[in-house]
């Protein structure tokens, strides 16, 4: 009898340390964060996209949130963890997928709308994203320069394999935007190195226009280099009329932060294209 019940103990024991490190590993941010790609607890708010001459909405960024017990987290607190855990691709899909389904029949209607998706490093190493995204694309009848691919500088660690895979995008009918464009220390390398379509100007440059501080001149360089180079510009975080009107001054086509809309949902997003459609 005391070798069944020590028997029975020690698999209790073990049955309870399992459970305890799997509640554990559950209530981790690591657990949580797996649980919510495995969920689908990803949402996608859309930015808009304005053109700075004419104030028309032109696209929308996709900016990821995760839904977690009924509060939205934002992305800086999900973003790096995903990155180095190896997540990051999986959420990257699901913004696709959600971009088609919210969108998909809004962007068939208006050819001339876009939608940009911030890609990791990892789809910038590799064809997987693209080879996932063209027949997803051909199917529901969008065309290729409706999905914008943006990229910050950390992506580009493997530049050769980079180069390779931006230029697949591009080749595929897919422009290329360097995100938060400045910020990093190999700004300039990489205008050398890489060829894109637009640079998007970080706000931390934007919101010191107007303002007397050493960074206040920097929106306009990262402008005239793009000009020579002959990219664009889309301008993020304008909160105040002065920013456009300077930014527009010095040759940005395109602008996008609160002064012309909070992220919106999907359906208020075709509301507000809707809106300024109805105005021209």
């Amino acid at each position: 009898p005391w070798t069944w019940l020590l028997a029975g103990v020690a698999s209790g024991l073990t049955l309870s340390a399992w459970l305890g490190m799997l509640m554990v590993r559950r209530l981790s941010p690591l657990g949580q964060l797996s649980d919510a790609v495995r969920r689908h607890q990803f949402i996608v708010a859309y930015q808009p996209i304005v053109d700075l001459a004419t104030r028309r909405c032109i696209g929308a960024e996709a900016l990821v949130r995760w839904k977690h017990q009924n509060r939205i987290v934002r992305p800086d607190h999900f973003i790096p963890l995903a990155e180095h855990r190896g997540l990051i691709q999986a959420i990257t899909d699901q913004v696709f997928d959600t971009v088609l389904l919210e969108l998909g029949e809004f962007l068939q209607r208006y050819r001339d709308l876009y939608v940009s998706i911030n890609l990791s490093a990892p789809d910038l190493t590799s064809r997987r994203f693209l080879e996932r995204l063209t027949p997803a694309l051909a199917a529901a009848k969008i065309a290729p320069q409706q999905i914008r691919i943006e990229a910050t500088e950390r992506c580009f660690l493997d530049a050769d394999a980079a180069k390779e895979v931006i230029q697949a995008f591009r080749d595929a009918g897919h422009p290329v935007y360097i995100d938060d464009f400045g910020t990093g220390y190999s700004s300039l390398s990489y205008l050398q190195n890489f060829q894109v379509d637009a640079l998007k100007i970080d706000k931390s440059f934007v919101d010191t226009v107007g303002q007397d501080a050493a960074s206040s001149s920097v929106a306009s360089h990262i402008i005239d280099m793009a000009l020579t180079l002959h990219v664009q510009v889309v301008a993020e975080g304008i909160e105040r009329e002065e920013q456009a009107c300077y930014l527009r001054t010095r040759g940005a086509q395109f602008g996008q932060g609160w002064l012309f809309s909070a992220p919106l949902t999907a359906p208020d997003f075709i509301r507000y294209v809707g809106r300024g459609l109805a105005t021209v």
